[in-house]
């Protein structure tokens, strides 16, 4: 709840825990815990969703706050669960997507230094000079919406000046570059009436889709409840 409240992605929500008071003391911790891995909250994420107990865990929250006194009785107000759950994966998909976007620039910037100069759009320099993870996403559906299509059009625009006949061939062997091309068939739609943000079941299957700019090979997996951005591996048993 308070990752939604603030608009974290995982790895800032797990940063604050270890490196803010206030978060410490809302959680119940002690000052010097130590904290967690940011993945641990996708995992949870995903075993309450695999249960179906995202209600029954909110439910337990406003009994919980009732009887401190933090709700008043009379009306009845709550948060959606799974509008919570739906709007922190969000964030953590537009994290990806900009920080893949970045990674491309930042490469291209050591590339062809000159080149990149000459094409790329002067606000680019700005939007994706520091990592991703450190930026504040905009509150509110609607804002985040226009962001992520914001760095959708940026990246089909610098896809489309790296693949335009002019341009260095070798270019298009770079692996950053090839990794944003992935990830923008995989994470948005271009038609004639613009570019789309993929949604539910439009989106490629875990097991094939990236989850890091910079480890091709992670995917996001789902087993027994947990879930986790990383490889799976089969082990042969021994007798």
């Amino acid at each position: 709840m308070l990752q939604f409240a603030e608009g974290l992605t995982d790895r800032q929500a797990a940063d604050a825990v270890r490196g803010r008071i206030d978060v410490k003391y809302a959680l119940g911790l002690e000052l010097d815990d130590p904290g967690f891995d940011f993945s641990v909250l996708s995992e949870f994420r995903d075993r309450l969703i695999a249960h179906g107990l995202e209600e029954l865990v909110l439910d337990r929250l406003l009994e919980r706050v009732g009887e401190l006194g933090l709700l008043r009785a009379g009306g009845r107000q709550r948060t959606d669960s799974t509008h919570v759950l739906a709007a922190v994966r969000t964030l953590n998909r537009m994290e990806f997507v900009g920080e893949t976007l970045r990674a491309a620039l930042e490469t291209l910037a050591v590339a062809a230094p000159g080149w990149l100069r000459q094409t790329a759009a002067p606000e680019w320099f700005e939007r994706y000079g520091k990592r991703i993870d450190s930026f504040r996403f905009p509150k509110g559906a609607d804002a985040r919406q226009q962001w992520a299509l914001a760095v959708g059009e940026d990246g089909f625009a610098l896809l489309e000046t790296v693949y335009a006949p002019d341009a260095p061939a070798w270019l298009r062997e770079i692996e950053a570059v090839q990794v944003l091309r992935i990830a923008w068939v995989q994470q948005y739609h271009r038609d004639q009436e613009g570019v789309r943000w993929r949604e539910g079941k439009d989106l490629p299957p875990g097991r094939l889709r990236l989850s890091s700019p910079y480890d091709t090979d992670t995917r996001y997996s789902v087993k027994r409840g947990a879930g986790w951005d990383g490889y799976k591996v089969q082990t042969p048993t021994t007798q």
